[in-house]
């Protein structure tokens, strides 16, 4: 999905300039499943700062996103925000608190 490359390469080059972000985040190793209800799941690695996209699946995630392609087109567009998102559970997030938070400064 192009919106979702599109995504990763923006917070990389955001992780990039910003340095208290990447400081926050230099430690942290995550692996990150997107389940699109109509267009399949995409696996990504958060390590050293930097979101990587992975074409093969791994077997434990520490973070899964579900929603559809036209949630996740409306959080990109501003239509909504994350917080509307989860509490009408168009978006869920099984994951630590933590890592719920991440999620949210990823979708920034």
């Amino acid at each position: 999905m192009d919106e979702l490359m599109d995504l990763v390469k923006k917070f990389n080059e955001r992780a990039e300039r910003d340095e208290s972000l990447r400081n926050n985040l230099k430690d942290l190793k995550r692996n990150i499943v997107v389940k699109f209800s109509d267009d399949g799941e995409y696996y990504l690695k958060l390590d050293q700062a930097k979101v990587e996209m992975l074409s093969d699946p791994f077997t434990k995630a520490d973070i899964t996103v579900e929603l559809s392609t036209e949630t996740f087109k409306k959080l990109l567009n501003k239509e909504i925000d994350a917080l509307s998102a989860y509490i009408t559970r168009k978006i869920v997030v099984k994951a630590s608190l933590s890592d719920k938070l991440l999620i949210s400064e990823l979708l920034k």
